[in-house]
């Protein structure tokens, strides 16, 4: 079973316009949408502002509170510093895409140095970076369709074992 590293930016941005409750709807929908079999994964939630951080969440409990309050920028070297070269898994990031251009330039490397198809982005409210685009970023509405034929189907999945 494949790993989808769930990144939720919670920096200071996305306390404007219920950003970061559009982010627990969605974390929410994507926990469902593998919970009800569409795809085979297993969830890690990393929080990322200042710094980036994995953060324990039974699917069965409430979204972490941790994770709804937004402070500080998203730095882009915590979050390469957190995953490294190979991130063990796919990783989804939920942002509004807004971070500081020396940010934009580190996370630009790091994407580049990643395994083909590792990298989705959700956008996440009205006001998101116009600069954020490119075929593996995805309007909010569209969640589904970034992880159709990307996460693994369950039946491809049985033969595979998870472990953290």
């Amino acid at each position: 079973m494949v790993k989808l590293l769930l990144v939720c930016d919670i920096s200071g941005s996305m306390a404007e316009g219920g950003k970061c409750m559009l982010v627990r709807g969605i974390a929410r929908a994507v926990e469902q949408y593998i919970r009800f079999g569409y795809a085979a994964a297993s969830i890690k939630l990393v929080a990322w502002c200042d710094t980036a951080t994995f953060v324990e969440w039974d699917t069965d409990a409430e979204f972490p509170d941790n994770l709804l309050q937004c402070h500080g920028s998203a730095s882009a070297v915590s979050l390469c510093e957190l995953f490294g070269r190979q991130p063990v898994g796919k990783v989804l990031i939920l942002t509004d895409g807004f971070w500081p251009i020396e940010d934009a330039h580190c996370l630009k490397r790091w994407k580049r140095s990643l395994p083909p198809d590792t990298l989705r982005i959700i956008k996440i409210g009205g006001d998101v970076n116009p600069l954020l685009k490119g075929d593996d970023v995805f309007p909010s509405d569209e969640v589904f369709l970034a992880l159709d034929g990307w996460l693994p189907s369950r039946q491809g999945a049985d033969a595979m074992e998870d472990e953290w």
